[in-house]
Parts: C-alpha cells; structure tokens; sequence
C-alpha cells in the first residue's frame, strides 16, 4: 500500500474520521485523544457505559480495555498507556462506546491498477492511470477472542444475511476509494444480532492478516486463491489477476443486475474453512504466557476424514517453529494456526480441526489447543451462536479443562487397557492379571482416570478376536470391583460395551490411532513415570492414566491421598515475565481484590490482586525481576 494509505487507516482516530466521510458506519465516541486518567473518566461519561479504551495505533487486542465503571477507566488509562508503548511506540489513547455482543466480521479485499509498463520493462508511476479495480472476498467470522484477540476465525459467518454482507462490501468499496487504497486489505465491522443486523467500522488493516488462510480457502469454487500473489500483483503495477476478478464473473450473472448489487457483491465461497490460533499460553490459568523449549513439535497430517460421508478434509498448518525452538516472554505467544477446509459444510470442516489438533503434539510448554478443542465441543459454538462474549459467556469461571462425557471417558478407559497390555507384552514387564486384552477373554484390569486416587473403571474383555470389552464404572468410595446401585445390586447403567476394531501403536509415535466403535479417533500418549502413570490427551482432555490389577486397586483404596500445599498466604506469580511495580509495601492491611503488583509478560501488562483480606508480612521479589512460574512474590501473616 501507499504510505499515506498505511498512515491514515493506522491511526485509528484518523482512519474513523474518514470511514465517516465515506458513509462507513461508524461507533460513537470521542474523536480526539484522552490525556489523563481523569479526562477518560470524563469522556466516558460523556459517551456512557460501558466503553472501550484504545491505544490508536493499536492492534491484536494490545492497548485496548473495557470498562464499566470509573475506577476501570482510571486503571484502563494506566494499563493501556504502558502496553501501547510497550507495543507501538506511541501512547495516544481514545474511548468510544464497547458495542455489548456483537460478532466480529471483517471483509478481505484486493484494490488495485492496471499500470502502463515502457518498452525496457519497467512498471508506469502514474498513480492515477487505469481505474481503480476493487474484489472483496467471503467475509470471516472472528467473535471467539480472549482479550480481545482472535483465537478461531472462520469463513463464511454463520450470522450475516444476504443484504446486509452485500451492505457491507458497499461500505468497503466506498472506503476504498476515498483512502485510494491499493492492496489486501482487511475491513473491521461490529455486527450486533438484532434482526436489523446493525454493523459498525472497527477499522481496517492495511496489510494480510493472520487468519487470510481461511478466506483463501473457500474462495475460488474449492480451488482457493493466493493473496500474496495477488497483493504482489498490484505492487508490481499489474492490478488484480486476471482469474481472481473472473471468480466474480463466473460466479453471478452481471448483466441482469443493478449497479449497486454489483457494488455488493463478493467472490462466492465454496465450503467451510476454519482457523485455530495455538498460542503458548495456559487456559487453566487465564491464558497465561508459557514460555520455555519446544522439546517435542509434529505437526498433523495434511488431510482428516470427515465424519459424515468419508470424503477427506484438507488440513493446513502456517507456523515459525521446529523442535527445540525457544518461546520467550518479549514476543507474540502465537506458534502456530491451524486450518481445516471442508467442500461441504461448516460441521465437516469443524470434525476436521478437531481430528487435526488431536494429532498435534506440542510439549515442553503449556498451549491452548484443549481449550479450543472444548469449544469446537460447545453445542452454541457449533450452531453458530459465537458473540465475542463468548468465552465470558460459557466460561465464567475460567477454563477448568476438557469434561469428557461417559462415554468419552469408556473409550478412554479401554484404549488405556489396550496400550498398556501392549507396552507390557513389549517391554517384557510383569503380567497384570490380564497379560493382553486380544487373547484373554473374561479376564480383568482397573484403569484410574486421574491417577491412582482418581476415578476407576473395570475393563471385562468379553470378546479377544473382535476387540470387544467390558467398561464398568466402579463408585468413588467402593473397595470391591463391582458397581452397585443403592440396594447392594449390580448398576448395570455403569456399563459401556466398547469395540476396538483397530489400533496402531508404536512407542516412538505419541499419537495413536484407533478405530472405536467404528470411528476414527487419536489418543496421546505423553510422559509416563516410575510408578506406571502415563498422561494421555483424548479429545483435549488432559487426563493421568493408571493401569493396575483388581488386587492392587482393591489395595489402593486404603490409602490415604496426599494433601495439596497450602499457598493461601502467599502470591504466587502466574506466569514467567517481569515485576513491573508494586502497589503494596511490607506491613500494609489490604483488602481482597486490592491490587498487588503488576507483571508484565510478551509486553502485556498483568494486574495481581489479593485473594484474601490481610496484612503483608514481605515483598519478597524486587521490581524489575524476572520471575519464574509459581515464584513467590509476595508473602501475608499468617
């Protein structure tokens, strides 16, 4: 793009101004910049609750704060003000009004000129030669964000009707031309669900953006399209090619339309595609950077079977990373995106991520993949009921892990049963009651979920030569192998007939493919310790698997379980990164929710706050140190 282009929609008070000029909805707030703490709380009320702090050359969420209340913005202006500069180099911040539920749909474009070349090759500098020729894409849907920052992206959206995606490419177009934009380019709208479908500019992007993958891939009848190729086709004074603006002609018939539905249209999309951002966080602790070694990294295989008619799903995986690459605190902690296309459907291309990520081993950090696997499961999500809310909305109390169901957790259990009677045959370990669950019908193990103290089922093999087994759920509190009701009988709905009518297991591979009761599925299997725990990953679920004899497990339940350290006194830092400041000194009587410190980790400023009422006994880290995972910072009286 030109640099008066990338200046102008950079600035995202300048960019809102001239989206207003060029009839682009736009969201109501102030048009300058805030100065202070207390010229925000100002405008904030001027505007009304609740409201969105931005820094104006921000992206990627950096900068940017919701706030309800007066204190939010007084604590937003500071927050903002350090990662904006920490970011971007400028700390300029603005307020408008936080448009509450909306879907985060933007419009991919490629804007360019036919440009003259001279007879010795080279390209023509007439900027205002040849017309101004403008393709916008299928739209991208990309409400499930955390901090405001996308995590899954998906084209088409499941949201827009018809006249209000052909609206919105009108807006495009008109903004196009008013920045005489050329280049791919991504316009930013908030559309709320009302019937009317309002929408507003967010902004627009003046460059690819991360999830460009997903549009590629449904646009071009299934063939896809290459942005670069395109964005380097304009640079190079070419325009946009040739077969990238015939996707418009072959896809709708021109002539029998107005001239403004030609102005609506976009290339028609084949399909579904969706995006997986895997970033090097952990979800269990509010999705915290992680930082260390990768000491494992496969990537998935380039195609999944779709569940519903066997045909394969392609797989795509964009990523920086090998084997042993570092991920450190002062970057992105994005390490990959992963993409699942489908000829079909939306259901099919979401299977097939799910099957991807499945396959995806990454070790030596904590990452987000179950946390995505969790909502790809969510039964909103997949009727397409995703506001940016979302992850408030189903997860209000955090991200606790992946909850199999039942019948999850018996597929567990016996693909547990199953890998364990092959290492031990293979290791030349001592026989379990059951030397090998292919050859030893109505023979027994127990497999804990959780550990040794965690929960227990009896795998029954019933048929050795069809892999069929027995998996009986056996109560918390019971010391026998039985499942009971109430009256002492039998609880024959704790049972689940399971078939295993195929494995592949192989040492050196941690996933494990398995065929269960007619579906194609993978099972991790990560680190395994001197007691015979291994972890294993089904289905995003992270689960300790134990295996061991109905004698020993009839043992085990009359140990007693270790109790967990008490850290109540203590402020533990969540993450790795730097002590940025304190808010407290030796001595001082504070009150819960009463803000600590602050930690900054890949430049995002992170606020501790006191769990508990109480009087700091010591500060034992000093501000500007780095710390590690679960260091101590800050110590109480007891």
């Amino acid at each position: 793009p030109k640099a008066d282009a990338i200046i102008a929609m950079g600035d995202k008070i300048t960019s809102k101004q001239i989206a207003s000029d060029a009839n682009v909805n736009t969201i109501p707030g102030y048009d300058g910049f805030v100065t202070s703490p207390s010229h925000a709380v100002q405008v904030a009320n001027d505007i009304g609750y609740p409201v969105m702090i931005k820094a104006t050359s921000g992206g990627g969420g950096k900068g940017m704060r919701i706030c309800y209340t007066d204190d939010d913005v007084r604590e937003g202006f500071v927050l903002s003000t350090a990662e904006a500069k920490s970011f971007f180099d400028d700390e300029r911040l603005f307020v408008e009004k936080f448009i509450e539920n909306p879907h985060h749909i933007e419009i991919q474009l490629l804007a360019g000129r036919k440009t003259t070349t001279s007879s010795d090759g080279d390209i023509s500098d007439n900027e205002n030669e040849g017309k101004l020729e403008i393709l916008c894409f299928p739209e991208r849907e990309c409400s499930i964000q955390r901090r405001n920052q996308k995590i899954l992206e998906e084209s088409p959206s499941t949201l827009l009707k018809p006249e209000t995606r052909a609206e919105m490419i009108r807006q495009v177009k008109s903004l196009v031309r008013t920045v005489n934009y050329t280049s791919a380019g991504t316009v930013e709208f908030l559309v709320d669900e009302t019937d009317k479908q309002n929408f507003y500019f967010l902004e627009m992007n003046t460059r690819l953006q991360v999830e460009h993958p997903v549009t590629e891939m449904v646009s071009g009848g299934g063939d896809g399209v290459d942005l670069v190729y395109g964005m380097i086709n304009v640079a190079a004074g070419r325009g946009i090619p040739e077969e990238y603006l015939d996707l418009v002609h072959r896809g709708y018939d021109l002539e029998s339309m107005t001239e403004e539905e030609v102005e609506g249209l976009a290339v028609p999309h084949t399909g579904h595609a969706i995006e997986a951002r895997i970033y090097a966080e952990d979800p269990i602790r509010g999705f915290l950077p992680s930082t260390g070694p990768l000491l494992k990294y496969v990537e998935p295989p380039k195609s999944i079977p779709a569940h519903e008619n066997g045909n394969d799903c392609r797989i795509r995986v964009d990523s920086g990373v090998l084997p042993g690459s570092i991920i450190s605190p002062y970057y992105d902690p994005m390490i990959s995106k992963v993409i699942a296309y489908s000829p079909n459907n939306r259901n099919e291309s979401i299977n097939a991520l799910r099957g991807a990520l499945d396959r995806y081993v990454i070790r030596g950090i904590e990452q987000n993949s179950s946390f995505i696997l969790d909502v790809l499961r969510n039964k909103y999500f997949n009727e397409g009921r995703t506001p940016t809310n979302f992850i408030d909305l189903h997860y209000p109390d955090g991200f606790t892990g992946v909850e199999l169901d039942s019948n999850e957790r018996a597929e567990l259990v016996a693909i547990t049963a199953a890998v364990n009677s092959w290492r031990r045959a293979h290791l030349d370990l001592p026989p379990l009651s059951m030397n090998d669950i292919y050859t030893n019908d109505g023979e027994k193990v127990v497999v804990c979920l959780g550990g040794m103290f965690g929960s227990a089922s009896v795998v029954h093999v019933t048929d050795s030569e069809n892999g069929k087994v027995l998996v009986e759920h056996i109560p918390q509190k019971s010391t026998s192998c039985v499942a009971e009701d109430d009256n002492g009988r039998e609880d024959l709905s704790a049972l689940h007939d399971i078939t295993i009518n195929s494995i592949e297991y192989d040492p050196l591979n941690p996933v494990v493919e398995v065929v269960i009761n007619g579906q194609q599925k993978a099972i991790q299997i990560q680190n395994e310790d001197n007691t015979g725990i291994f972890s294993a990953q089904y289905s995003g679920a992270n689960v300790e698997c134990l295996v061991m004899s109905v004698d020993e497990y009839k043992l085990s339940r009359h140990m007693k379980e270790p109790k967990a350290l008490d850290t109540s006194n203590l402020i533990l830092s969540p993450m790795p990164g730097t002590l940025v400041s304190y808010a407290v000194d030796d001595g001082d009587e504070v009150l819960a929710g009463q803000e600590i410190c602050v930690v900054e980790a890949m430049k995002m400023q992170n606020v501790l706050r006191s769990a508990r009422s109480g009087i700091i006994k010591k500060c034992h880290a000093e501000v500007g140190a780095s710390l590690m995972t679960d260091e101590m910072i800050v110590e109480f009286d007891s």
